[in-house]
């Protein structure tokens, strides 16, 4: 198996970067709002899923804009965007719980935990099936 070329990863690492910044803002929307709610007593699922919807208002028009520079097909990108999102929500919403309620976690850290592996496959899901 050979792996890929320099000269073929290259063109993806200033899109990807951009990706990093673009989802890190956004991530401090989602996470901040559910520390803020979590700290006004908001139901830790209740926050989480209130801050998803927050990160993904930013998330969304900075990928759309500013990562994959895509100006139309607005509605089709938004609705692959949101089942996408909803997937993340969903499996988010559901590690959350298992780790809060049935493991015991705080829900601080839990939140970081469930979304790690939506981290991991949301860059090759949003460029090869939402901005194509």
């Amino acid at each position: 198996m050979q792996l890929p070329s320099f000269s073929t990863v290259f063109p993806h690492v200033k899109t990807f970067s951009l990706y990093v910044l673009s989802g890190g803002a956004a991530a401090i929307a989602d996470f901040g709002s559910y520390f803020v709610l979590l700290w006004l007593g908001v139901w830790y699922l209740a926050a989480s899923v209130i801050g998803n919807v927050l990160g993904f208002f930013m998330a969304f028009f900075l990928h759309k804009y500013v990562v994959y520079k895509k100006r139309s097909a607005f509605m089709k990108h938004l609705f692959r965007y949101f089942v996408i999102d909803m997937v993340n929500m969903a499996v988010i919403s559901g590690l959350l719980f298992v780790l809060v309620d049935v493991g015991g976690v705080d829900p601080r850290p839990a939140k970081f935990i469930a979304f790690a592996p939506v981290l991991l496959w949301n860059f090759f899901i949003y460029k090869f099936a939402v901005y194509v």
